[in-house]
């Protein structure tokens, strides 16, 4: 089966991920992680008249996206990034602010 999560297409000399993300501060990688999850999550069942397969794919994209997260914040966390004010990542993302 084709890797429908990260084609082959999205694999040049650089990943196009990799490539994105070299050119973002660490809070703009949050936010499109943090989008793309949101993004496949929310369509969960809209596409193809919610075929599993479709089901599969979009919940497996908010996967791949929800390990990127994951593996990013640790690698900052273990390197002693300072990502910005305030402390507390989710406080960026108040729609009050």
């Amino acid at each position: 089966m084709k890797d429908q999560i990260n084609p082959e297409h999205y694999k040049k000399s650089i990943e196009t991920y990799d490539a994105i993300s070299s050119q973002l501060s660490p809070m703009e990688i949050i936010g499109g992680l943090r989008w793309q999850i949101l993004k496949y999550t929310m369509r969960f069942g809209s596409k193809e008249n919610g075929t599993v397969d479709a089901c599969l794919t979009d919940i497996s994209k908010a996967e791949w996206y929800t390990n990127k997260l994951i593996q990013y914040l640790n690698d900052l966390k273990k390197d002693g990034l300072f990502i910005g004010e305030p402390d507390n990542v989710a406080e960026l993302f108040k729609k009050d602010k």
